[in-house]
């Protein structure tokens, strides 16, 4: 406890437009915006922006790192410290436990196992219509949401992570896959007759002679999107719910559609090399929700490693330039609540592919922290200014 609350004093000081500085509360929320305080995150609109709205009732933009699964034992302390020197206000999507009591934060349940990343003998497609898969689902939801009910730091779930759904299973993760090639409505028509995701598709298609078969992607978006708010309410009434976080070009209307009366938030995960806020205004007029970037991917290339995922430059310095663009312009559009970064350390893919992080392999922090750091503090003041 004693850890907690040396935490909270620390937490965060904001800088108003005026140059006044203003404390914020133990959840790093912006004390200067006021509403109602309900003991656990929820969401409000301030003067026709989004905000989260901290268990104190103050206005919080989240601004997190996610994917910490590279650091040694013994290092979460240290993470931590990292975290908020570099100005980050909250964790990642898929919080470790080392973050569940000292830091706002989400979690993830994967409803299915249809990331686009999934490995062979990982990912697969399968009968959301059938009673064991239903158990299964329960099982899951339950064992993340029942003991994290409570819990005043978390922010809410996320559900799958970037899941296929209007595509087939393809790229270089798919190779050797029993899946590759297929997509969700030749799994469908390849279940056998007596399977109970079969006589749905059946009974669909003998309704629905002339409609495209991706039309019946909704129903199955319908069912896993009822059940699992079903199981997730059961078990946590507190907590918001953000759905999955699709990939931008894997948005099919139909499954959005089916999805929005389940959740609190819309997550994506953007693909677009630079902010574009006409993009999230389209979406958020189109949907009616708020929008949390829940991961998103940029890194420059190093003489160790000019091949590094999703490259946007090739030398530091103007990699924090455009952090900074992208961050600021995100935080401070009317209906993002919150921006996740990828990520906290270094992971090797491939003996010449690298997924970058904030710090390197061997743990020591890049020469980019401190300007990440000048332009997370830019885009929270930002984000508050009104």
């Amino acid at each position: 406890m004693m850890k907690n609350a040396i935490y909270a004093v620390i937490a965060v000081a904001f800088l108003l437009p005026s140059g006044e500085t203003v404390a914020g509360d133990r959840y790093g929320g912006h004390s200067a915006i006021n509403r109602k305080a309900t003991g656990f995150f929820r969401l409000d609109e301030v003067q026709g922006r989004h905000f989260l709205i901290t268990p104190e009732g103050h206005a919080f933009r989240a601004l997190g790192v996610n994917h910490f699964h590279m650091i040694k034992r013994g290092d979460a302390d240290k993470a931590l410290r990292n975290l908020r020197d570099w100005g980050f206000n909250s964790g990642g999507y898929q919080a470790p436990p080392w973050q569940w009591d000292r830091i706002p934060h989400t979690r993830g349940i994967f409803l299915l196992p249809n990331s686009i990343w999934m490995r062979p003998g990982k990912f697969a497609f399968r009968d959301v219509f059938d009673p064991a898969f239903l158990g299964e689902l329960e099982r899951n939801i339950r064992r993340v949401v029942e003991a994290s009910s409570k819990n005043p730091y978390l922010v809410g779930y996320f559900w799958t992570d970037v899941p296929v759904w209007n595509r087939k299973r393809q790229s270089h993760y798919a190779k050797g896959d029993r899946f590759r090639g297929q997509d969700w409505i030749a799994f469908y028509k390849s279940l056998p007759e007596g399977a109970a995701g079969r006589k749905v598709w059946d009974t669909w298609r003998n309704a629905h002679h002339d409609a495209d078969e991706k039309a019946f992607l909704a129903v199955i978006a319908r069912q896993l999107y009822t059940k699992a708010h079903a199981v997730t309410r059961k078990y946590d009434t507190n907590h918001l719910i953000m759905g999955e976080r699709y990939l931008e070009p894997d948005m099919p209307e139909q499954v959005i559609r089916e999805a929005l009366p389940f959740l609190d938030a819309l997550a994506i995960q953007p693909t677009t090399k630079e902010f574009d806020p006409d993009f999230f205004a389209r979406l958020h007029q189109r949907y009616g929700k708020p929008i949390y970037i829940a991961d998103h991917v940029s890194s420059f290339a190093t003489p160790e490693h000019p091949n590094t995922m999703s490259q946007v430059t090739k030398d530091p310095e103007s990699y924090v330039a455009y952090y900074t663009r992208y961050v600021t312009a995100a935080l401070a559009h009317p209906a993002v609540v919150g921006y996740n970064k990828c990520q906290y350390q270094d992971e090797l893919l491939t003996p010449t592919f690298l997924k970058q992080g904030l710090l390197e392999g061997d743990g020591t922090p890049r020469a980019t922290v401190d300007g990440i750091k000048a332009a997370n503090r830019k885009a929270l003041e930002s984000a508050y200014a009104f």
